[in-house]
């Protein structure tokens, strides 16, 4: 699909055709991958209360928000692109700041202009009431970033922030094995932690709203598959900006164009159900609808780093098998 992106870019012009790209990637980030993850989130809870039982509902909620970060790592390699794998990685920067920042400012300004003071007050009088639990998410969130950047370290050779070069050697399995032992081991933190909070706090997670709750496989594959074909296109989009704008992008993102689009651009797409169920959540005022909240950027963290995991297992298969791949 990127070489037919490519000669749409040279059959009608570089403005018109930055104008079809701005037009798809806002209606993406704002409708599509919301909508469609909604489908699957609503329904992946619904199902989770039926068969998990009902503690299980906030991780399968914040897990299945991150599907768009899976299917685009399939997809990439897919596609022989092993770049895939920072969006999961490079998801667990875009939930701290979308989830603790942007999310619960997003929420007071939106008050603000309703005049809804009283809401204002109530959010604030509850974060600060519960302010050791946003201490414990905001730290399991930066903890598991932690080991996704030495995973990213591991796949790429170089730190997420610094210009990554398009020749750089590939890692070898070897590598790509020490980043998979990396992932398991924040994934086996996290979940000790979490464990002990749901022993101590058991109603954060049996309390939660369940009123969109929707208990339909059809609609839950449905939105899946969705998904599945959103991210085909961004993945599609991504190598044709590689080939185009090589040049203009590499001064920002480094010469490996490709990772540095997953890494931020892709990263943050695929976290924007994230930041659509926080914002949901931050709205209700009650603690185990904040601690859904919160969740969104600690648990998807977590499996981001399940993702990456999965995504070296499969990487360091394929190498071995003899397949070729770039970065």
């Amino acid at each position: 699909m990127d070489s037919w992106i490519i000669k749409l870019h040279d059959f009608i012009g570089e403005i018109p055709f930055l104008v079809i790209s701005l037009i798809t990637a806002v209606t993406f980030c704002f409708w599509l991958i919301p909508y469609t993850t909604d489908l699957m989130v609503s329904c992946a809870a619904g199902l989770a209360g039926d068969y998990l039982g009902r503690e299980q509902r906030t991780l399968v909620i914040n897990s299945s928000t991150n599907n768009p970060e899976l299917l685009l790592m399939l997809v990439s390699l897919g596609l022989g692109r092993l770049g895939g794998i920072a969006t999961p990685l490079g998801s667990n920067f875009a939930n701290i700041y979308l989830m603790f920042i942007v999310a619960p400012l997003f929420v007071l300004v939106k008050w603000f202009f309703k005049r809804d003071f009283n809401k204002i007050l109530n959010l604030l009088t509850l974060i600060n009431r519960e302010k050791k639990l946003v201490i414990w998410h905001s730290s399991m969130s930066l903890t598991m970033f932690g080991f996704a950047s030495i995973a990213y370290w591991c796949l790429t050779g170089g730190f997420q922030f610094n210009y990554l070069s398009e020749d750089i050697p590939l890692r070898t399995w070897h590598w790509l094995l020490i980043g998979v032992f990396i992932c398991i081991i924040g994934i086996g933190i996290f979940v000790y932690f979490e464990n002990n909070l749901k022993k101590k706090r058991p109603r954060l997670f049996e309390d939660i709203t369940e009123e969109e709750f929707d208990s339909n496989w059809c609609k839950f594959f449905l939105g899946t598959i969705s998904l599945t074909v959103l991210c085909y296109v961004l993945n599609a989009l991504f190598l044709a900006y590689t080939e185009l704008y090589s040049s203009v992008l590499s001064q920002w993102l480094g010469s490996a164009v490709f990772v540095g689009l997953h890494y931020f651009i892709g990263s943050l797409i695929s976290s924007l159900p994230e930041a659509n169920v926080a914002i949901k959540n931050y709205e209700r005022l009650t603690s185990p609808d904040l601690n859904t909240a919160l969740a969104s950027a600690s648990q998807s963290n977590m499996t981001n780093l399940a993702l990456g995991c999965l995504g070296c297992i499969i990487a360091t298969i394929l190498l071995l098998t003899g397949l070729s791949y770039k970065l």
